[in-house]
């Protein structure tokens, strides 16, 4: 492990020190493609119900827990300026979403919530001029995720230990990445934020422990990207 962070950073720097390959390629053209391979952690902020803080039985807390996960997809891109960028980073991705229940005299279920989603950001970058062959940039957008794998049409009972998330969330995000030019592609390392802006919670049961329990969940997402763009 100690020898592959060592060799990656030999090879960033080897970027970072090379003579520059043509500091003029970027701006020669307005549409640009792409790959990208990410990494994320899901989580979400989540509100409790007032019903919850009435309750006479046994439970004591729900909290939420987050998840790692992952994702890949491609990029399209046009450039207008010299430093600003339109981008749209179409993704394939699966994650998952824990919520933890406490009763008072045992320890409760872990309810999963798992979403296999296509997620459709467009975001503004800003680009610095660039060093030798490395950049820094900033972006920020919205993105739009459906989730093929959402419960939201799902019949929930009273008693089942089931939340549901809605099929469509939609985001705000913002994030800021590290660009290397190499001779024939760009690659750039990628950490972005997402932050849900509608309530997620789907099929509320009054009555129920679980749902029941619930008045809002925000979904958030963190996520670490390595991309390739011609």
């Amino acid at each position: 492990m100690r020898k592959s962070i060592i060799a990656i950073l030999v090879l960033l720097l080897s970027i970072r020190v090379a003579a520059q390959t043509d500091p003029n390629r970027i701006y020669r053209k307005h549409f640009f493609w792409g790959i990208a391979f990410t990494g994320t952690y899901a989580k979400m902020r989540m509100d409790l119900d007032p019903v919850f803080w009435q309750r006479t039985d046994s439970i004591a807390s729900i909290n939420p827990r987050g998840q790692a996960g992952g994702g890949f997809g491609g990029s399209i891109a046009y450039r207008f300026g010299r430093n600003w960028e339109v981008k749209t980073l179409t993704m394939l991705q699966l994650h998952q979403r824990d919520l933890r229940y406490q009763w008072r005299y045992s320890p409760g279920p872990d309810i999963k919530i798992e979403t296999i989603s296509f997620d459709l950001p467009v975001t503004l970058k800003y680009r610095s001029a660039m060093h030798g062959n490395t950049r820094f940039y900033v972006l920020g957008g919205a993105r739009w995720s459906h989730d093929f794998q959402s419960n939201e049409d799902v019949v929930i009972g009273a008693s089942k230990p089931l939340v549901a998330l809605k099929k469509n969330t939609f985001y705000y995000e913002y994030g800021a990445g590290w660009e290397f030019q190499l001779d024939f592609v760009d690659l750039s390392i990628e950490l972005k934020m997402s932050n849900g802006l509608n309530n997620g919670l789907a099929n509320k049961v009054g009555d129920s422990y679980y749902s029941g329990s619930l008045q809002r969940i925000m979904p958030r997402l963190f996520s670490l990207s390595l991309m390739a763009q011609n």
